[in-house]
């Protein structure tokens, strides 16, 4: 069921995702109204390259803010800006949204970038984070996250974020989505959980062989998971196995009595 309300959870995805993340101050309470249902997201770009958090929180005299829910510096920092609806999507249309409507129903990222400069290798990396994060915790595919520019192009001639291939960036979302939580965990991170697991499973087992020893995969987490999953097809299989020898037996003997 689509979530509802504000996102009050923006901060902990985020963080779950491994981004390093602001809080403006007030954050919680500011907006202009609730959401409705989440739909997803709208990327933008600021047209600055140094656009501050503040300018997304306050707005100018033109339009108060907010003018989006985050604020993604070059470096790959976030700073949520707001929980309530911001002013950043304006008139425009897109499948699956209520025609210049989109403020209610979508979460607005503004990056910090002029729309021409390129973006660097920390910026890029923590957008397609976020994207993830935030559709992640929505239960949605990466098709949920689109570009001003699709949305308002037609309308209102928006173009940004500018030197995005959105296609390449929804591919990349994609990818992220596919590693799930493991993939928002440092190698260090990996490696320290995995020594809890193993030592878990060594209490729960009392010190019976591991089903990874042995394994090619054992210094990851994800590699602890697939060869459990392994032995446990494995074993399931030899059961089934089992039980079918032990029919054809009883019917044998039913037949022969």
């Amino acid at each position: 069921m689509a979530w509802s309300g504000d996102p009050v959870w923006l901060t902990d995805v985020l963080r779950e995702e491994g981004l390093p993340v602001l809080e403006f101050p007030g954050w919680r309470d500011r907006g202009h109204g609730d959401f409705r249902n989440i739909w997803g997201v709208i990327a933008h770009h600021t047209g600055g390259s140094n656009t501050p958090a503040a300018e997304i929180a306050y707005g100018f005299s033109a339009l108060a803010g907010p003018l989006s829910q985050l604020h993604l510096d070059r470096d790959g920092t976030v700073t949520v800006v707001a929980a309530g609806v911001a002013w950043h999507a304006g008139r425009g249309r897109w499948p699956g949204l209520p025609e210049d409507d989109a403020n209610f129903h979508t979460i607005g990222i503004e990056a910090a970038n002029n729309g021409t400069e390129g973006w660097s290798p920390a910026q890029y990396d923590a957008y397609v984070r976020c994207c993830a994060a935030i559709v992640r915790r929505l239960g949605y595919g990466p098709e949920r996250v689109i570009g001003h520019k699709e949305w308002a192009g037609a309308k209102q001639g928006k173009w940004d974020p500018g030197g995005l291939d959105m296609d390449r960036f929804r591919a990349d979302i994609a990818d992220r989505l596919k590693g799930g939580v493991l993939m928002a965990l440092s190698d260090p991170e990996q490696r320290e959980l995995l020594d809890k697991l193993r030592r878990v499973h060594f209490e729960l087992t009392q010190g019976f062989q591991s089903r990874v020893t042995g394994s090619d995969y054992r210094d990851t987490l994800a590699g602890y998971v697939l060869n459990s999953d392994a032995a446990d097809y494995r074993s399931e299989q030899r059961l089934r196995a089992l039980e079918l020898k032990l029919d054809r037996l009883l019917d044998a003997s039913e037949g022969r009595s």
